[in-house]
């Protein structure tokens, strides 16, 4: 019914953001990675949305991202987890967090966010195994880091090159570049350098 609301950011009260267009102040219902990154209160702001009825209420959600959108959608798919369930994940891992995740059958990643238990963590890993896409997930993270990093960045190869070897040695995906995102890299790092680097962070986690 609503892809997207735009207008100004009225309000911020734990996870409901209000949207004020036309006069009208919708209550919208987030995630804290939304939050995150949401503008001051008086900004103009574009939430991507998704209405979802029950049978005494309308509860209207909606996510700074199309692509954090389109991962709540997924989550609700999973038997198990509800609006409430899903917006607790999304607060607690970013879109490529739970790919990473998935991929590498990383239940105690899911498991850290409040409400999911073990069986629940096992059966995101299950239901979502085939829908997630982890070349994807990892150059939107190389993306994300290039472009918020401040420092001059190395080429993605180099990166790639760490996150498959480390994977070949045995560990996850996601905490591979869970361990990745910690390391400071520059344009003089050598794939030699950084898996070295990555493998003595890897032992703290």
């Amino acid at each position: 019914m609503f892809s997207y609301i735009r207008g100004t950011l009225a309000d911020i009260d734990d996870n409901v953001v209000t949207v004020e267009n036309n006069g009208i102040g919708y209550g919208i219902s987030t995630s804290m990675n939304t939050i995150r990154q949401l503008p001051a209160i008086g900004s103009e702001v574009k939430l991507n949305t998704k209405l979802i009825p029950k049978e005494d209420s309308l509860t209207l959600y909606g996510f700074f991202e199309k692509e954090e959108l389109k991962m709540f959608e997924l989550l609700l798919c999973v038997s198990g987890i509800g609006p409430k369930g899903a917006l607790a994940i999304l607060g607690n891992m970013t879109v490529s967090d739970i790919q990473f995740a998935v991929a590498g059958g990383d239940a105690k990643a899911f498991a850290a966010a409040p409400g999911v238990g073990k069986k629940t963590a096992e059966r995101i890993i299950i239901d979502l195994k085939d829908k997630v896409d982890i070349i994807g997930a990892f150059e939107a993270k190389i993306t994300s880091d290039l472009s918020g990093s401040k420092k001059a960045a190395p080429s993605t190869s180099v990166k790639e090159e760490v996150l498959e070897a480390l994977v070949a040695l045995g560990y996850s995906p996601s905490n591979a570049a869970r361990a990745l995102d910690k390391m400071t890299i520059t344009e003089s790092t050598t794939t030699e350098q950084l898996l070295s680097d990555t493998l003595k962070q890897m032992s703290f986690l």
